[in-house]
């Protein structure tokens, strides 16, 4: 009998991309395969190969437990770490600390992106090795008076800071949609989505910004999402950096944690509602039930790249050098792609 693995298609659009998911096992034609004699010789085999030289274990940051993050804990219910010989730890911890953690070898792979990036315009050895999305994930929600941008005029808008990237798409999106900004007032309201859909709600504001989970939520609460303000023009999301040190000692670890991120990925956007059932067992997700996570999971996957996600478009390294570093960090001219993002091509190009 034989144990058949059919994962053609998955490889080829990953050699797009430039991951090389079976390059060593020297495979040709459309499947490779253990033969045996009965299906539990099969099974036997592939755990002795699986376990034959032991799983390296890795630590791996992230802000928070949301749906943002969803696929790193898909990617250890799925065993892809354990696929690639890792044994992933997640640990829930954002900005500042998340950075040092990294930079000190305290965690191996950090999902605080932002605040990496513009470590490293400081001067940190870090460099991004993974973006999730292709675009941002936030919706623009408005209370059921608003019907268009123009009703918009001498309101309220509800953003985390004022200067930070939801106020600047808010800005953007206004403008674009003929408002200026002295039409609209922004509103600091921190992180919490639901604070934001009371104010909508009890008329403090009239729009704000809302990640997918809490666009799902204001809708069942009888508000509107107006707009997907990923659609205004690519900014890569939610990316992960390691330590220049990384890189340069154990590519070929980075490369199996970037495999297993892939595949995650992509198992979000096909199984959205087996990503849910685990996203229900291991995400904050307050009064989101699994009906509403799988539609939340819907909405986050269409910020994704078409076919393989994890490495950003040209347009989209250059907006992330833009809107993520030289524009909050007030700086005169953008860095150098390699300073920051480039080397992920070039990493899988070893």
């Amino acid at each position: 009998m034989y144990l058949l693995f059919s994962r053609v298609a998955f490889d080829q659009n990953m050699r797009r991309a430039g991951i090389y998911l079976f390059p060593a096992l020297g495979l040709k034609g459309r499947h490779f395969m253990i033969s045996s004699f009965t299906p539990f010789v099969s099974l036997g085999v592939c755990l002795m190969l699986a376990n034959s030289t032991g799983a390296e274990t890795i630590r791996t940051a992230v802000p928070r437990a949301s749906l943002n993050y969803l696929s790193i804990y898909v990617a250890e219910a799925k065993s892809f770490f354990k696929d690639e010989g890792l044994e992933n730890e997640t640990i829930v911890i954002g900005g500042p600390a998340a950075i040092a953690a990294v930079v000190s070898g305290n965690v191996d792979f950090s999902g605080a992106g932002g605040s990496g990036l513009r470590a490293a315009a400081k001067g940190a050895e870090l460099k991004a090795i993974l973006y999730q999305t292709e675009k941002v994930t936030w919706f623009f929600v408005v209370h059921p008076s608003i019907k268009q941008v123009a009703d918009l005029k001498g309101k309220k808008i509800g953003v985390g800071l004022i200067g930070d990237s939801e106020d600047r798409f808010s800005t953007m999106f206004v403008e674009r949609n003929g408002l200026s900004a002295k039409d609209i007032t922004r509103i600091p309201m921190g992180t919490s989505s639901g604070a934001r859909i009371t104010a909508i709600k009890t008329g403090s504001l009239q729009a704000a910004v809302l990640d997918p989970g809490g666009m799902i939520v204001a809708e069942r609460e009888g508000l509107h999402s107006l707009a997907f303000l990923g659609d205004l023009f690519p900014l890569p999301f939610q990316g992960y950096v390691v330590t220049d040190k990384k890189i340069a000692e154990n590519p070929a670890q980075i490369k199996r944690w970037v495999r297993a991120m892939v595949r995650s990925l992509m198992f979000l956007r096909e199984h959205p509602e087996e990503s849910s059932d685990i996203g229900i067992k291991k995400l904050q997700l307050g009064n989101i039930n699994r009906a509403m996570l799988v539609e939340a999971t819907k909405a986050y996957t269409r910020a994704f790249v078409p076919g393989v996600p994890g490495v950003p478009s040209p347009e989209g390294i250059k907006n992330i050098l833009e809107y993520e570093i030289r524009v909050p960090m007030n700086m005169a001219a953008p860095l150098p792609p390699a300073d920051v993002v480039e080397s992920m091509k070039r990493l899988f190009k070893q």
